[in-house]
């Protein structure tokens, strides 16, 4: 690293304890900084105050070579997100913002740490901060560590920083979350309760198959063939950030989560006869509304004016809906793993609900769902002291 010239740093005291001086340029302005060491003349510290003077002359040589030294850390937080704007999912790069704008920002730019100064004792109390005073989870504290040290590995691959001290931070561990569902009864008073209520083909492509909220959303007309009685997660419904009740932005992704996402269901003749219900009600709006929004005709899931039923609204209103009926209030997504768990109850492998949730992994799968197969060994156990005579 080549010596930066115009840093220099002499040694002085005040009293009997010995002080740096660094004498720099920066802007074309000559600037001062006094450093209080703990060393003292007294003390014999000749050579040690030395030593000190030449550390600190590297560091401020060090700091002042880097491009960017004085900016705020939350300032290049937000740069860092208009780099990777692009080369990021909408969905990502929103998740990025949310957690930069509502938890990065306001906690360092108070403290008004600068990228160059942050060390990683600054993170580590963040993070307790987060979670001793905000009530933050564990699992959350481990999503702003993502984009922390993401930020700062481009930091130094651009050299404004030498290395990157969130490497240093000492993390909480992963909680294991375990899901609340319905019972076999919850999910029939649910299922009772939607008939013509906006959310009823939500509920009921949740109840029956499982699906993520994005992928019920994202069902399609032309996904669905009822010849072969079949039913086909082809893409999910995303947003593009900002409040998702905005149709407009909204948008189909001809993807999932992963590969094993996109996957296939036969259909019952009960739900064929639904589905080509809400299909024909559908036809005859689009046909007689005369202000029909005619953007998501291919999709199941539509207001009577063809509007799409949003991510948003979905999340905020199942809730209500489930409260109304009497039922403990569940997030969407908990309906999937009641019908994941009552098809586990009653006898699937971990194998067939692997595919059928559209799980990358065995693992994953036999992870999240570890609970109700302990359940299920202690049903085997009553089975076989049922069967077998015990002397």
């Amino acid at each position: 690293m080549t010596a930066n010239n115009n840093v220099k740093a002499n040694i002085t005291h005040k009293g009997d304890l010995y002080y740096i001086i660094v004498n720099y340029y920066h802007n074309a302005k000559r600037k001062q900084k006094w450093i209080k060491t703990d060393l003292t003349r007294s003390g014999n510290n000749k050579r040690k105050i030395e030593q000190k003077r030449l550390e600190i002359l590297q560091e401020w040589q060090d700091k002042l070579k880097f491009n960017g030294n004085d900016i705020l850390l939350a300032d290049y937080m937000h740069q860092w997100l208009e780099v990777i704007k692009n080369n990021v999912r909408p969905t990502t790069f929103y998740g990025y913002k949310q957690i930069v704008n509502y938890a990065i920002d306001p906690y360092f730019r108070e403290r008004k740490i600068t990228l160059y100064e942050l060390k990683p004792y600054h993170i580590q109390d963040f993070y307790a901060y987060k979670m001793n005073n905000d009530g933050i989870s564990a699992n959350t504290i481990l999503h702003y560590h993502a984009n922390i040290h993401k930020a700062l590995a481009y930091a130094v691959k651009t050299e404004r920083i030498p290395t990157n001290p969130a490497d240093k931070v000492e993390l909480p561990k992963k909680q294991k979350h375990i899901a609340n569902y319905y019972t076999q009864g919850e999910l029939n008073t649910l299922l009772k309760n939607s008939k013509g209520h906006l959310l009823e083909t939500v509920i009921r492509l949740a109840v029956w198959f499982g699906l993520r909220r994005g992928e019920i959303i994202g069902m399609r007309w032309s996904s669905i063939d009822f010849d072969n009685k079949t039913i086909s997660v082809t893409g999910t419904i995303k947003d593009r950030g900002g409040k998702g009740e905005e149709v407009g932005k909204l948008y189909f992704e001809p993807s999932a989560k992963n590969s094993s996402s996109l996957r296939s269901f036969p259909l019952s003749d009960s739900m064929i006869a639904y589905l080509k219900q809400v299909k024909d009600s559908q036809d005859k709006r689009r046909n007689t509304i005369k202000f029909y929004n005619h953007n998501w005709d291919d999709f199941v899931c539509v207001k009577n004016n063809g509007d799409l039923i949003t991510l948003d609204f979905v999340s905020y209103a199942f809730p209500k809906f489930c409260k109304k009926c009497s039922l403990k209030p569940l997030k969407l997504h908990e309906i999937r793993h009641s019908n994941i768990t009552l098809l586990l109850e009653k006898g699937a492998s971990i194998k067939e609900l692997q595919e059928w949730a559209g799980h990358s992994s065995y693992n994953t799968t036999a992870d999240i769902y570890s609970h109700i197969q302990a359940k299920s060994k202690n049903r085997l156990t009553n089975t076989i002291d049922e069967l077998l005579e015990i002397c």
